[in-house]
């Protein structure tokens, strides 16, 4: 995408007239989104109605909160050209990724991202490099958020993030955090865009930021982020590194002495290595490299020429966006919707119920008397006495009993309820409640199957997005992480060491061209057998029946039993550390009493 004009306010002009257009087309979406959530949340509207439910049964809300899962999958990251270092490197990035997930909130991200997936049809992630994070010398961290659907804007008529030329999110600061984070002037704040209340007054605290990613000419990411006529930030080839420079002599801030500076802004392509750089596998970049030509050591008089090392900074070349689906449908970008398509089923669950209501709100016990009774009939259900007088008789006095039956009503709503479960592969074949059918094992097997396919599916989409988000976290650090980061990890032992994330490990070279280049090309996924997929009783359960089966050792032994416990350790079973201590120092003792006794012997 083309975006030559660079001056602000025709550049403001023009971003502002893309995210209009897109948002003009996208309006019928978001308007599909904002009837699901009602529908969430419990709506009475009736479709092709002016009348409102009397009551709703919100069947919507129950299945989709049935759904909702805590599993937060666990990474898993390949090289897709094996060599021990790249193995050692795919190591370091799961063990980074590790981190990640229990240094941010994850399981609030997930709990939010699981409900959005299920009510809109899907989700969106957002990942931003941010230099203020701080952490002993570690400079810069990401920064994760879950979004609404509602609050991305894509390109028309485009159904892949990777297709996509821009595309916009809506966010939101206070006038605080534009006047810190961008560099606003207080006078300037007013030309914001603002909430707006309902009594048509405006928020002026809160203001409405769009953050457009673009592709330029080159293929690289650019990223402009305005608020109503307010130019935020403008950043063309978004992730080069940039340094401040005069643009009358061309040096950099810190060296410019002109009188008059003209401080400018300037992509830095390479890193200039002034002193050797050691690597995990014992290698060395070094400071000078020689120069090649034609794939030939060029040499002068006999002595190969040497030059400064440079190596390229690593720009990533995907917005920095993940799309979850719920499930996929044709050529959307987000998945199908839950809501959307047990909508049917919940809109004449609430006519029924709302029938149900009104029928019991009509019911009544009529009294019937003697024309000439002397009792006054009222509501009072106590205190009432019937003085009959001589020749009358009781049969004389009854009632008439208006209740409806309403059990043919109760039937079609629980009919309808449970049609609204089997929709979405909730069905009572999947819990098992329908054991006593006249069905052989097979048959219930196969029934049980083709009922979990489908929540399979949702399962799948949710791994493919982990490992999408997984890959863009990693990008970020190969290209911002200038200090090598500390992990630490526990082995199959129980003991805990450390690690480090180093960027410069995944500098490759070139022989042929004479130049540095990173290497990327690594294969996301998600550990199935990381036990994120799997309850933790059910794990501890699996321990025991491994113990038990033998599948461990000799379960008599304190060395299978040792193995037992830091198996219940990494699956957070109470207490298990103490267990794998005590065990230990019995293996310990063990082995010192076998070497006493051959020292002996």
């Amino acid at each position: 995408m083309k975006t030559e004009n660079t001056n602000n306010e025709a550049r403001l002009e023009f971003f502002t007239s893309l995210y209009e257009n897109a948002s003009s087309y996208n309006a019928d979406a978001v308007e599909l989104y904002e009837k699901h959530m009602n529908q969430y949340r419990g709506s009475d509207c009736i479709d092709g109605s002016s009348e409102r439910a009397v009551t709703v049964r919100n069947i919507t809300y129950e299945i989709i909160e049935s759904q909702v899962s805590s599993a937060i999958p666990h990474p898993k990251v390949d090289a897709a050209c094996y060599n021990e270092r790249r193995n050692r490197n795919a190591l370091a990035i799961e063990r980074l990724l590790y981190s990640i997930r229990d240094k941010l909130p994850y399981e609030e991200m997930n709990d939010i991202d699981e409900r959005y997936t299920y009510i809109f049809g899907g989700s969106v992630w957002y990942v931003e490099w941010d230099n203020s994070l701080r952490l002993g010398k570690e400079v810069g961290g990401v920064r994760l958020n879950c979004m609404s659907p509602m609050n991305f804007i894509p390109q028309p008529g485009i159904s892949s993030i990777d297709d996509m030329e821009y595309c916009f999110l809506k966010l939101t600061a206070t006038r605080g955090e534009l006047m810190r984070r961008y560099g606003i002037e207080e006078d300037m704040l007013e030309l914001a865009e603002y909430d707006v209340e309902g009594d048509g007054g405006s928020d002026t605290d809160t203001a409405n930021l769009i953050v457009a990613f673009y592709r330029d000419e080159d293929g690289e990411i650019g990223k402009f982020v305005f608020s109503g006529s307010l130019t935020l930030f403008d950043m063309p080839k978004y992730y080069r590194r940039k340094i401040k420079v005069c643009k009358a002599c061309g040096k950099r801030e810190e060296d410019c002495r002109c009188k008059r500076k003209k401080i400018v802004d300037k992509d830095e392509i390479y890193e200039k290595v002034s002193s050797e750089i050691l690597l995990r596998d014992g290698t060395k970049i070094l400071s000078s490299s020689p120069e090649i030509e034609d794939g030939r050591l060029v040499s002068k008089k006999g002595e190969f020429l040497m030059k400064e090392t440079e190596i390229p900074y690593y720009t990533p070349s995907s917005f920095p966006i993940a799309v979850r689906k719920n499930t996929s449908f044709g050529d959307s970008l987000f998945g199908q919707s839950d809501c959307e398509y047990i909508r049917p089923e919940q809109q004449a669950i609430n006519k029924i119920e709302s029938r149900i209501l009104q029928k019991l709100l009509r019911a009544a016990i009529t009294p019937i008397v003697p024309e000439d009774a002397s009792i006054s009939l009222n509501n009072s259900v106590f205190g009432q006495v019937i003085k009959m007088k001589p020749g009358e008789s009781a049969s004389q006095y009854g009632k008439v009993d208006t209740t409806p039956d309403i059990s043919q009503d109760i039937a079609e709503a629980e009919r309808l309820y449970d049609h609204s479960k089997r929709i979405l592969g909730i069905s009572d074949a999947l819990v098992g409640l329908d054991a006593y059918t006249p069905e052989s094992g097979y048959a219930r097997q196969l029934k049980i199957s083709q009922a979990s396919g489908r929540l399979e599916s949702k399962k799948k989409m949710k791994h493919t997005a982990y490992a999408k988000l997984d890959r863009l976290i990693f990008e970020q650090y190969l290209a911002f992480a200038d200090e090598p980061r500390s992990l630490s990890f526990r082995d199959a032992y129980g003991r805990v060491h450390n690690y480090e994330f180093n960027r410069y490990d995944f500098i490759e070279y070139d022989i042929t061209s004479g130049k540095y280049y990173y290497d990327d090309a690594y294969l996301f996924s998600v550990d199935l057998n990381g036990g994120a997929e799997y309850q933790r009783e059910a794990l501890w359960e699996r321990n025991l029946e491994n113990l038990k089966a033998g599948t461990l050792g000799d379960p008599t032994q304190n060395v299978t039993l040792l193995r037992y416990w830091q198996c219940q350790e990494r699956a957070h079973y109470p207490y298990a550390r103490e267990n794998v201590e005590y065990f230990s120092m019995a293996t310990e003792e063990e082995k010192n009493e076998i070497q006493t006794m051959k020292g002996g012997d």
